[in-house]
C-alpha cells in the first residue's frame, strides 16, 4: 500500500527561475519582484511591480517575464541608469524648447515640475509602466482642468516618441492612456462672456470712463486679443474707411538659469500669435465714433505735454509719456473699474470682451466662418468647438421656424 504523502492538499510546486515572487505589502498594496538581468558586476537586476490586487500583479508579472524568456537577460554597468527626470529634461531642452515661444516653455516647465515630476521625477524610465501612468492621469483628471491634462498628454507623447526612437524604452505607452471624453462637471475652460445683464452695467457705466471707454467697446465689438490691442498703432486705424489692421502683437519674454527657473519677463512687440490672426477689420459705428474721440483727446493732450502721442507709429493706447501699455497694466485698470460697479467677483477679465464679441455676432445668427476670420482663427472648427453652446442655443431654439418657413413657401408655390 503506498504511503501517504505529509503534505497533502498543499501546492508543493516550485516557481520556476524568473517567475519571480508575489507578496503583500504592509499597505495592503501587492508586489511582484522579477530579475530581469544582471550587472556587470554581479548584482542581479530586478523590477518591483505594484498593483491594487494579486492577479493585476501576477498579469504584468507574466508580461516581463515572457519578454526576459524572448529576448534574454540585459546587462548594465552602474552609470547606465536612465532616470526619467534627467531623460526628459535632455529631451525638452533640446527638442521642445526651442521650438516654442518663452511663455509656453515657462508653463510646460510648471507642468513638468508640479505634475509629471511629482509622480515620475525619481524613477528609472523602464519603471515607468502603463499602470502608473493611467493612474496618473486618472488622478490628475480628478484635479485639474481638461485642457491640462491633455496638454500633458500631448507633451508625454512627444517625450516617448523620441524615448522609443533612441531606444531608452520599447513602445510608447501614451498611445494606450484613456481619458474622459467628457468635461468634468462643473468645469469650463473658456473664459466667460459677458451676460446680457453684466453688458448693460457694464457698457452703461463707460460713459463716465475716459481711457476705459474706448479700450472696452474697441475689445467687445472688433474681437482684438489683448496683446493685440495693446500693440495697435495709429497708422493701423484708417477712419476714412472704418477699419483697423492688425500687423502686431505685444509677447512676453521669459528668461531661464541653467536649472530651467524663470529669472526676467519682459514684454516686447512681436508677431500676432497665428498667421491667421494677421487680418484687416471692419469697425462699427460705436468703435469708430469712440477711437475719433479718443484722437481729439490725445491732440488735446499733446499740447499741453508738448509730447508727441497720435503719429502714426504711436501707440492708439499708450501712455501719457507716450509708451506702450503692458497687460499688466491695462489688467489692473478693468479690475479697479470692476470693483467700483461692483462686478469684482464675475470672473469678468479682458479675454471676457473678446468672447462676448463672439457670443454677440453667433447669438445673431453670424455665418460661424466669418466669425471665425473675425477673431483671427486659423480654422473655423477652432470656433466651432469653442462657441458651440452659443450656436446651439442661437440656431436650433429658431431650426422649426425656419424649416416651417420654407414649407410654406414651397407648398404656396405648389397651389
Amino acid at each position: 500500500m503506498p504511503r501517504e504523502l505529509k503534505n497533502k492538499g498543499k501546492n508543493l510546486a516550485r516557481r520556476g527561475n524568473n517567475e519571480g515572487s508575489i507578496y503583500q505589502r504592509r499597505d495592503g498594496r501587492w508586489c511582484a519582484t522579477v530579475t530581469t538581468g544582471y550587472k556587470k558586476d554581479g548584482s542581479i537586476i530586478r523590477k518591483y511591480l505594484y498593483g491594487q490586487s494579486r492577479q493585476e500583479v501576477a498579469r504584468q508579472m507574466s508580461a516581463v517575464t515572457t519578454d526576459v524568456f524572448e529576448n534574454g537577460y540585459t546587462t548594465i554597468t552602474p552609470g547606465d541608469k536612465k532616470y526619467f527626470s534627467s531623460v526628459f529634461d535632455e529631451w525638452f531642452a533640446t527638442f521642445k524648447a526651442p521650438t516654442i515661444s518663452s511663455v509656453t516653455e515657462a508653463k510646460l516647465r510648471n507642468m513638468m515640475k508640479n505634475h509629471i515630476y511629482k509622480s515620475f521625477g525619481d524613477m528609472e524610465i523602464e519603471q515607468v509602466d502603463l499602470i502608473k501612468l493611467q493612474r496618473f492621469f486618472n488622478q490628475e483628471m480628478a484635479s485639474v482642468c481638461i485642457q491640462s491634462v491633455r496638454h500633458m498628454r500631448q507633451l508625454l507623447n512627444q517625450f516617448y516618441n523620441y524615448a522609443v526612437k533612441q531606444k531608452l524604452v520599447k513602445e510608447n505607452l501614451i498611445a494606450d492612456i484613456k481619458l474622459k471624453s467628457a468635461k468634468r462637471e462643473g468645469s469650463d475652460t473658456l473664459k466667460p462672456a459677458l451676460t446680457n445683464e453684466q453688458r448693460m452695467i457694464v457698457f452703461n457705466a463707460l460713459a463716465e470712463e475716459k481711457l476705459l471707454r474706448p479700450i472696452l467697446i474697441t475689445f467687445a465689438f472688433t474681437g482684438l486679443r489683448p496683446g493685440e490691442l495693446i500693440a495697435m498703432q495709429w497708422r493701423n486705424v484708417d477712419f476714412n474707411k472704418s477699419t483697423i489692421t492688425i500687423q502686431r502683437a505685444i509677447q512676453r519674454e521669459i528668461k531661464f538659469d541653467e536649472l530651467g527657473n524663470a529669472i526676467e519677463k519682459t514684454e516686447v512687440l512681436g508677431r500676432t500669435k497665428t498667421a491667421g490672426s494677421v487680418r484687416t477689420l471692419r469697425m462699427p459705428e460705436n468703435v469708430v465714433n469712440a477711437l475719433k474721440s479718443w484722437y481729439f483727446r490725445q491732440q488735446c493732450l499733446e499740447q499741453e505735454i508738448g509730447k508727441n502721442l497720435t503719429s502714426g507709429d504711436k501707440f492708439v493706447f499708450c501712455t501719457k509719456e507716450g509708451e506702450m501699455r503692458t497687460y499688466s497694466g491695462l489688467r489692473s485698470l478693468l479690475i479697479r473699474f470692476l470693483k467700483r460697479n461692483g462686478l469684482e467677483d464675475t470672473g469678468i477679465n479682458l479675454y471676457s470682451f473678446r468672447h462676448t464679441f463672439a457670443t454677440m455676432l453667433l447669438e445673431e445668427r453670424e455665418n460661424p466662418k466669418i466669425v471665425s476670420s473675425l477673431m483671427g482663427h486659423v480654422k473655423v472648427e477652432t470656433t466651432l468647438s469653442r462657441y458651440s453652446h452659443v450656436i446651439s442655443n442661437a440656431v436650433y431654439e429658431t431650426t422649426a421656424d425656419t424649416l416651417n418657413n420654407v414649407y410654406t413657401k414651397i407648398t404656396t408655390v405648389e397651389n
